[in-house]
């Protein structure tokens, strides 16, 4: 396609697209008027979508190939949906034939480590030993969904047809438990003073990179990393965000310290980060997310010549590398947040994940008020019912978040 060549004001962005999302396109023009940007640039534009038609892979692919120079990498997002659950699953037996038996996940705590050993070891996959494994991660966070606890059932899966005396694969879980006994029933558990207590081993981060680099690393051993995409994050450290960052956030110099750069300090370029398609953290201006790369990803993929996808790109460099995030809080361009960037799906198409029914029943509520963060399911009134439908908002939460920008 020609390019234009001058750039578009407001309601001209129509000129370089025939039959692509008209509405997405129509989004991106207005977001960026009112963040006070030009308009998107054609002929970069251009560049943008030749590049990736011309370089992209295959998600899966793209992935495994990192490991023929990284040792760690670092599968990074912040909104859980069905379609990046089904993928993570697809990614475990083409990163077992690369060579990797080491998942690290964020959502499960090591104090349930003899439980996901169990699991992944076993003649039969016992869903009920996975619901466990998961439990008080899933209540803390509001996390129990059926495409992730499916990608336990894959790891199984691999270790059922390994050849006789091959290494088995095996999840290692990267958190730990809150120190719930250090606080009344009645304290506010979304406030940072509570959070002193409740992580005697200190935040996270610090704890996920130090099981990363003893478990892993000493021992030569590569591993996929599946995380929330702070934690994710390698050689960029972030500013902190106003409402994300209040409670369980290591900050050094006015910086979030995530897992990826303690890892990254202590081990460089091996270890890499791929970011999914996601709404990028604002600073609340304009809202509390912002479109990545001011857009020119998504009018790339909402373009009538758009990049077939799903796929992953490099975005270390080139005319991707240089795409600015100048709406987000971090500021900077792509290429300062990660190596590798996936598309799996349109914005307009994302669903929200498979609400884990039943996490939550008589035998376990005590257990779940009690681990519970949020104060209404603490009451010793909540019912099961009140636990699925939170799992249930935030799945929903997840599928609405790219209507969230403006």
């Amino acid at each position: 396609m020609a390019a234009i060549p001058a750039a578009l004001s407001l309601g001209t962005l129509n000129q370089v697209t025939i039959h692509g999302d008209e509405a997405m396109l129509e989004t991106i023009e207005h977001f960026r008027e009112r963040h006070r940007l030009t308009s998107i640039d054609p002929e970069h534009l251009d560049l943008v979508i030749d590049e990736i038609s011309l370089t992209g892979l295959e998600p899966v692919n793209y992935i495994s190939n990192l490991f023929s120079s990284h040792e760690i990498v670092f599968v990074g997002h912040n909104l859980p949906s069905r379609k990046t659950g089904l993928f993570l699953q697809q990614l475990i037996p083409a990163v077992n034939k690369a060579g990797v038996y080491l998942l690290g996940i964020e959502w499960a705590c090591m104090d349930d480590q003899s439980l996901l050993d169990e699991l992944v070891n076993a003649d039969q996959f016992d869903e009920g030993i996975a619901r466990s494994a998961l439990f008080r991660w899933g209540l803390r966070y509001h996390f129990a969904f059926v495409e992730y606890l499916d990608i336990l059932r894959a790891v199984w899966a691999i270790n059922r047809t390994q050849a006789s005396g091959s290494a088995p694969f095996r999840i290692v879980a990267l958190d730990y438990d809150i120190d719930i006994e250090a606080v009344t029933d009645n304290a506010d558990l979304l406030s940072p003073y509570a959070w002193e207590h409740l992580r005697p081993r200190g935040p996270a981060s610090k704890h996920m990179a130090d099981v990363l680099l003893t478990e892993f690393v000493r021992h030569g051993h590569k591993a996929l990393v599946l995380t929330k995409t702070g934690n994710a994050l390698t050689r960029m450290r972030r500013r902190p965000h106003p409402t994300m960052d209040q409670i369980d956030t290591q900050i050094v110099d006015g910086k979030v310290v995530g897992c990826g750069n303690y890892v990254y300090s202590a081990i460089a370029d091996r270890a890499a980060t791929v970011l999914l398609h996601q709404p990028l953290t604002a600073d609340g201006e304009h809202g509390l997310f912002t479109l990545p790369a001011d857009g020119y990803l998504d009018a790339a993929f909402a373009h009538t010549n758009n990049p077939h996808f799903p796929v992953a790109f490099d975005v270390s460099s080139g005319s991707i590398g240089r795409l600015p995030c100048a709406t987000s809080i971090d500021n900077g361009d792509i290429s300062q947040l990660c190596n590798g960037w996936i598309f799996l799906e349109r914005p307009k198409d994302v669903r929200g994940p498979t609400p884990l029914r039943g996490l939550v029943d008589e035998t376990n509520i005590a257990e779940a008020r009690k681990w519970s963060l949020d104060p209404m399911l603490r009451q010793p009134n909540s019912t099961i019912r009140d636990f699925d439908i939170a799992i249930q908002n935030a799945a929903a939460a997840a599928e609405l978040s790219w209507t969230q920008i403006v």
